[in-house]
């Protein structure tokens, strides 16, 4: 018996990250698709974006796919989890999305800014300033989107199930 209750919380605790990664690969692919539409930024083509586990402290890890050759874009779950977990009991007691919603804006912060600070900051040569405000434009205008458009639907519907 008190094996099978482990069994079951390790189950749980297995499509609990499993949701979590579904949520957040979403999340990048529709930001990233919706990012150079709105016109504040170009993203690099001919890359991948992807999610990784890992022990460094750095948010975004950079490499390169040997079959492919295309570089790599990695963000490290350990760290987006973390920030997730000091929210958590925020969010809890929260009786409205607004921690919830604050913490995406946050991860979509962290997912864009990088790429908004090249081109604004290297390309336009405009200062940062200027491009922590795209940054926020653009996180705004997708917030926007993800909670009106029904196609997108689909990335919320993870946090419920």
């Amino acid at each position: 018996m008190f094996t099978r209750r482990n069994t079951n919380k390790d189950d749980e605790k297995q499509k609990q990250i499993e949701r979590f990664y579904i949520l957040l690969k979403a999340l990048m692919d529709e930001l990233f698709d919706y990012a150079p539409k709105s016109g504040h930024v170009k993203m690099p083509f001919n890359v991948s974006f992807g999610l990784i586990h890992d022990q460094r402290d750095s948010i975004l890890l950079t490499g390169l796919d040997q079959r492919t050759g295309k570089k790599l874009y990695l963000y490290n779950v350990r760290l987006i989890g973390q920030m997730f977990e000091d929210k958590k009991k925020q969010m809890i007691e929260d009786k409205t999305a607004n921690t919830l919603f604050s913490w995406i804006a946050d991860v979509c912060s962290l997912y864009i800014r990088p790429f908004v600070y090249e081109y604004v900051v290297n390309t336009q040569h405009r200062g940062k300033g200027a491009a922590d405000r795209t940054t926020r434009q653009i996180v705004r205008g997708f917030l926007k989107r993800l909670v009106n458009d029904p196609d997108l639907k689909y990335v919320l519907d993870t946090i419920k199930g």
